[in-house]
């Protein structure tokens, strides 16, 4: 994907963010967002299914602080109300009207910061392709010692050890790494590498309220799809967590698939995803 392609949105704060499209803009509006360190072509074998660009309306953007959006440098530029005026400048660019969310990772905490800041109504259900960090309180309870011990590298600001520290980082999220051609893997790796280190302390460390999401969003569809090798989330912890904080979440586990169910579960989670938001497709509608 080049830089010339899609658009630069301008959020509530003046931060820009980067952000594309692709599929039937008469269909289901679904929008995708990316983990940590890392950018959009995450989704690329999502943006280029036939049956999802038939059936959906695809669009995906980078967070800020990653890959092609704005960089602002102080904390209060990652607060939850700062992500969800990111979501909402996204949607009112393409005319969305209660899209679906595909949260990776990371990108699980839009949805909260979205129901936090503007309410339960601004989205009609999610999908989690792979070890969501629902809120970073509940994160605690399942994050994988892999990813832990990432962490202490991944902050460091030693220009030595930063190519070590985004090579296991993109290894991390894959169950095979061999299955990743060069050219994706050099993209993979220059997401992790373009992000200054303390813009990941501030993606990590921001506080994320969630009262409102737990009272009033979490009712709507939910579907997580997940790597039983994630070495960024332990299955086994994720699963009762899940299922106590989402009572009606949906579960597929796919078998030798890591952290990146986008990329090592494509195919199965494209078609989930698909029936999915298809067969709640009256929560668009709503």
């Amino acid at each position: 994907m080049s830089a010339q392609e899609g658009r630069l949105v301008t959020s509530e704060d003046g931060t820009t963010i980067w952000a594309g499209d692709a599929g039937n803009k008469n269909g289901i509006p679904v929008v995708f967002i990316h983990g940590l360190s890392c950018t959009s072509t995450v989704f690329d074998l999502q943006f280029s299914d036939p049956k999802l660009l038939e059936n959906l309306y695809l669009i995906r953007y980078e967070l800020r602080g990653h890959g092609r959006s704005g960089y602002p440098a102080t904390p209060e530029a990652y607060s939850g109300q700062r992500y969800a005026e990111d979501f909402m400048a996204v949607c009112k660019s393409f005319g969305l009207v209660k899209p679906f969310v595909c949260g990776w990772s990371l990108g699980a905490l839009t949805p909260v910061d979205v129901a936090e800041t503007f309410g339960p109504d601004q989205i009609a259900g999610v999908i989690y392709p792979g070890g969501p960090a629902l809120t970073l309180e509940l994160h605690a309870k399942y994050i994988h010692p892999t990813l832990q011990t990432l962490f202490g590298t991944a902050m460091s600001s030693d220009g030595n050890v930063l190519p070590e520290a985004a090579n296991k980082f993109v290894d991390s999220v894959l169950y095979d790494p061999s299955i990743v051609p060069y050219g994706p893997r050099l993209q993979a790796l220059a997401g992790f590498l373009i992000q200054p280190p303390s813009i990941r302390l501030l993606t990590v460390s921001r506080k994320v309220e969630s009262g409102r999401w737990l009272k009033e969003f979490t009712s709507k569809p939910h579907l997580l799809v997940q790597g039983r090798e994630d070495q960024h989330s332990v299955t086994e912890k994720l699963i009762p967590v899940a299922k106590e904080t989402i009572p009606g979440i949906e579960i597929h586990v796919l078998e030798k698939v890591g952290h990146a169910v986008p990329i090592e579960g494509a195919a199965k989670l494209n078609e989930l995803l698909l029936e999915f938001v298809q067969r709640h497709k009256k929560a668009w509608k709503a």
